[in-house]
């Protein structure tokens, strides 16, 4: 905290709107919804998936960073809904440095492009495991773990990227609020992962259509046909998981774009009241537990149906030998 500089009035303002409360509230909300809902996504994963080990390894990293951007972000959270109430009275104990959220901050930014990495990370797996033959136990674990490593490496470097230059010198509200100087950079920032998720989703859609297409050539193989199906089911989890980030990632980078773009010729107010809605990020994070749990439940369910039909229907000879036929054709 800082009792040197002083909140001014379009700070004060929003800090005692309702509406940025109501936002507060909000994501707060969502870091507890998915604080717990993370606990039970691992216990389906490592209990109740068919995910091979690299995929496992790169769920649970995505998962860390998805925990661990919520922790950070609802901290502060918490923090601007103490000062909501309690604080207003004191201006010039309001703001906080810069420079002391610069730590805070980075640690933001790399929890949000780890979660984003690890979908590109996700697809290059998944590439792996659809052209390489013999994707066995240990050579799943291993490209796996480098793919995470490399991820973290990347991620962990990004906010040292994005404020190279910046000398924190200003005073913030929170400290998710990006530095004043450098804070253009942060709408190029998620443009640019807006760009990666777009690549993500067009890559996955590709794979499970290839993937799709091949599983029918190998349909008499029993256990190619198996395995491709794990691969179809992997890629298609992925695949969906990646078109709702891009959704939100969408709505994050055009929206704000939008509402700078428009910020001189609008009330302070205004665009305050509009602009924190669009940061989506903490929805991203409470999603990805939630939409997963989704995936491997319905995967299990769609492969318990189609078992007990197979086991349940009777064909005749005649039928039997149609069946054969329309599969050739």
């Amino acid at each position: 905290m800082s009792n040197i500089t002083c909140a001014t009035t379009v700070e004060l303002d929003r800090l005692a709107s309702l509406n940025f409360l109501i936002s507060q509230i909000v994501d707060l909300i969502a870091v507890l919804i998915t604080l717990g809902s993370s606990v039970f996504t691992v216990k389906m994963i490592m209990t109740k998936s068919i995910f091979q080990n690299s995929t496992i390894i790169l769920l649970l990293l995505n998962l860390f960073y998805a925990v661990l951007y919520q922790v950070i972000y609802g901290i502060e959270a918490a923090i601007v809904i103490y000062k909501h109430f309690f604080m207003q009275d004191h201006p010039c104990e309001l703001l906080q440095l810069e420079s002391n959220c610069a730590s805070y901050l980075k640690a933001l930014l790399g929890a949000a492009s780890g979660m984003i990495l690890c979908q590109t990370g996700m697809i290059l797996e998944r590439t792996f495991a659809t052209f390489l033959h013999n994707y066995e136990s240990k050579k799943s674990l291993i490209i796996g773990s480098s793919i995470a490593i490399f991820i973290f490496i990347v991620s962990s470097q990004t906010g040292r990227i994005v404020y190279w230059d910046d000398s924190l010198s200003g005073a913030v509200l929170a400290c998710f609020v990006f530095p004043k100087q450098t804070s253009w950079r942060s709408t190029k920032y998620f443009f640019v992962c807006t760009a990666v998720t777009v690549f993500n989703l067009v890559i996955s859609i590709i794979l499970k259509r290839y993937n799709k297409k091949l599983e029918y050539q190998i349909r008499f193989k029993i256990s190619a046909r198996f395995h491709k199906r794990e691969v179809i089911e992997s890629t298609g989890t992925i695949c969906f998981l990646t078109f709702t980030q891009f959704i939100f990632m969408f709505i994050y980078s055009f929206g704000v774009s939008f509402m700078k773009t428009i910020r001189s010729y609008i009330e302070p107010g205004t665009y305050f009241f509009w602009v924190v809605w669009f940061y989506t990020v903490p929805f991203i994070a409470m999603l990805f537990p939630l939409l997963l749990m989704y995936r491997i439940r319905s995967t299990r369910a769609k492969r318990s149906q189609k078992i007990i039909g197979i086991s349940n229907k009777k064909l005749t000879q005649e039928e039997h030998i149609n069946q054969i036929k329309s599969m050739w054709k």
